[in-house]
């Protein structure tokens, strides 16, 4: 029983969190600002934003012509429910060595993490099509020779949307990154001075902090590029937990863990913005995966 002695959910829990957070890399790239409102207020966020407020041309002693406000609301929905469930039986030595929680403490956190960077690299999908360069079925040949071309051409389909610069973030596959080594302009984060290397960034190249995951979609054999600030996805996690129990009919310890998530790319029409967050990013098909 040395295993069961030594194991406490509510430890064991924040373990799968913290190798969650050191180990994602979409999730520090989204906004969870209503994150603790779904954790408080159940599964679904209304989410209140602001309509757009016109300057006028102003003349000595004319009558003012107010605008009529705006209240856009519109939902994030928590509709991600995740779980895994295992069992260590009584006979097995093995769990007299507390080292076995930290494996499988690290086994849960990964495979959690390959779902749910999954999930929020697919809101690619929800980019605003004015950002989008090439298409599943017409991917940009993109090689060590033209792939900065393509790099800053996603930093000006961005800026021509008045997208902030000093939030824009890369994140390619490992294919890709091989192509940006060789790249000239690339600056490597071992190179970056204080910037501490976390959540598979690499380094930063035209505007863009890089950020690498063998965890993005693909379509038709080719891999969508997704560039983007943190108010492109909407993110919030409702339910972490981890639980061990006594089945009454095996001599076993079941553990078992529930995550629930949800995310969202808001869209101009959902938030009566000219400036949604739809086109706080840009999305770069590049051809193979």
């Amino acid at each position: 029983m040395a295993y069961a002695a030594n194991f406490i959910p509510e430890i064991w829990s924040k373990k799968v969190q913290k190798i969650f957070d050191k180990t994602t890399v979409m999730v520090p790239l989204c906004n969870t600002d209503h994150e603790q409102e779904v954790k408080s207020g159940g599964d679904t966020v209304h989410v209140r934003s602001f309509g757009e407020i016109t300057i006028k041309n102003y003349t000595r002693e004319q009558t003012l012509v107010d605008d009529t406000l705006v209240d856009p609301m519109s939902d994030l929905v928590i509709d991600q429910e995740k779980y895994f469930s295992f069992i260590v039986d009584d006979v097995d030595k093995a769990q007299a060595d507390i080292k076995i929680m930290e494996g499988y403490a690290k086994r849960a956190a990964d495979a959690i993490r390959r779902v749910v960077d999954q999930h929020l690299h697919a809101q690619y999908a929800n980019v605003d099509a004015g950002n989008v360069l090439g298409s599943s079925s017409s991917p940009m040949p993109v090689t060590a020779d033209n792939f900065y071309f393509y790099i800053t051409e996603l930093g000006r389909l961005m800026d021509d949307d008045n997208v902030p610069a000093d939030d824009r973030h890369l994140v390619i596959d490992p294919s890709r990154k091989a192509l940006m080594l060789r790249m000239p302009e690339f600056i490597r984060a071992t190179a970056l001075g204080d910037k501490v290397v976390t959540n598979g960034k690499i380094g930063e190249v035209a505007g863009f902090e890089v950020h690498v995951s063998t965890n993005l979609n693909s379509a038709s054999g080719n891999r969508p590029i997704l560039a983007l600030t943190k108010d492109l996805i909407s993110y919030a996690s409702q339910v972490d937990k981890v639980e061990k129990v006594r089945p009454s009919n095996q001599f076993v310890d079941k553990v078992k863990g529930l995550y629930v998530y949800g995310s969202k790319i808001f869209t101009n029409s959902e938030l009566t913005n000219s400036a949604g967050p739809d086109e706080q990013g840009a999305v770069l098909w590049a051809a193979g995966t």
